[in-house]
């Protein structure tokens, strides 16, 4: 026994020599690496960890083109106007400027969602055309669309949204009925964790994106159509040049007013004068007015939204006078004007390609994707050249001759 007891005790000694003699140096260690770079310190395999959301690719990404100031502040843009804003944009900006033709195809939606979509008005002929096309492309997306029209009435549009926070939707589009007014529902639906989009600004309260024009371009553009007429007409460029407007605050006349009056400041001697009214008629009366009054000093015109082009184009058609007159808006009668060459062109745009990007938008998010939080749709200037097929583009395949023969309406 003790003879197997002194094998161990040798056993164990050698053992521990060998320990001791084992002199390699240990491998360094690296320094540790950023956890955000190399490292996740709740790995996938750590069952606390929820899983890390996957984001989709926005499959409309083709159609974006990123605006030239990213730094662009809603809320300065329309202060530096003389409009008070005081709008949150959630998230960080991602500003782009979006085409009137989808070249992507509308996303479809992942599951059914149930989406609000408050217009602030649907009875006159853009109403009725922007409401079927967000019915139209609500089918194409596979989701369940709500509707609300307004009828310009802020409250109803409020407690629309009510209702359908209580029904628990997924998204909301608003076009707001009032830019100030419409704060109560951006601030409830945000309140109720519901992504929202507006067509045309809210200038308080907060939303996740807007689908709007860049009003200055617009004014910008009619102006220097006027501009260069006068131009290429021998103009001295002196006298008195009239653009007539709302007679209360509306973000988007009070930014195409801007860009108008900045696109004449390189003429000190031509005076820019504002008129205003409400409806054609208000409009017709004030440039009677201007035709007489000012005479021969009076070298060009402006109508800044439609009821003011239509008013003074038909107030120069009665007095007899070829005063040159550049407008904003694409009505049907706008649009045959110019081929009659009653006017001389107008910045138009779409009525119906924003709501599809309000929506299409919408959709991505809400299926995980990223969106730009800025869309501005585009401006066009419509001319006796191209108003034929800009006619046809517009109101979805009706001819302008048509029209002018009566057949459509």
């Amino acid at each position: 026994m003790k003879k197997i007891i002194a094998l161990l005790l040798a056993a164990i000694l050698m053992l521990s020599l060998a320990a001791c003699a084992d002199t390699t140096e240990p491998t360094k260690p690296s320094e540790d690496p950023k956890p955000s770079e190399t490292t996740n310190q709740n790995t996938p395999d750590d069952p606390t960890d929820p899983p890390a959301p996957v984001t989709a690719e926005n499959p409309n990404l083709a159609d974006f083109v990123d605006y030239s100031d990213q730094n662009w502040d809603i809320n300065d843009y329309y202060v530096s106007k003389g409009v008070e804003s005081d709008a949150t944009i959630r998230g960080d900006l991602w500003i782009v400027n979006v085409p009137d033709v989808f070249t992507t195809e509308m996303p479809k939606a992942d599951k059914e969602y149930t989406i609000g979509f408050s217009l602030y008005y649907s009875v006159d002929e853009v109403g009725s055309m922007i409401m079927e096309t967000i019915k139209e492309s609500a089918k194409e997306c596979g989701v369940k669309l709500l509707t609300n029209d307004a009828n310009y009435d802020q409250n109803l549009q409020n407690q629309a949204v009510e209702q359908w926070i209580l029904e628990g939707v997924d998204g909301v589009i608003i076009c707001p009925c009032d830019f100030y007014g419409v704060q109560g529902a951006l601030d409830a639906l945000e309140e109720a964790g519901i992504p929202v989009i507006v067509f045309n600004p809210a200038l308080a309260g907060s939303f996740d994106a807007v689908c709007m024009s860049e009003c200055c371009e617009q004014g910008e553009m009619a102006a220097q159509l006027l501009i260069d007429h006068l131009l290429a007409n021998g103009s001295d460029m002196k006298g008195v040049v009239v653009y007539q407007t709302l007679p209360f605050t509306h973000p988007n006349a009070a930014t195409r007013a801007k860009g108008f009056k900045d696109a004449f400041a390189a003429y000190p001697d031509i005076e820019i004068v504002e008129l205003t009214g409400t409806s054609p008629e208000d409009h017709y009366t004030a440039f009677e007015g201007a035709l007489m009054n000012y005479g021969d000093e009076l070298i060009g015109a402006f109508g800044l939204y439609s009821s003011a082009t239509i008013g003074m184009m038909n107030a120069a058609q009665a007095a007899g006078s070829d005063v040159p007159i550049t407008s904003i808006d694409n009505d049907k009668v706008i649009l045959e004007g110019i081929y009659e060459g009653k006017l001389l062109g107008s910045c138009c745009y779409s009525s119906t390609a924003p709501i599809k990007w309000c929506l299409s938008q919408l959709v991505n998010k809400l299926n995980g994707a990223e969106i730009p939080n800025v869309m501005f749709y585009a401006n066009t200037l419509v001319t006796k050249e191209n108003v034929e097929e800009m006619f046809e583009f517009y109101y979805n395949g009706k001819t302008l001759a048509d029209y002018m023969a009566g057949i459509v309406d």
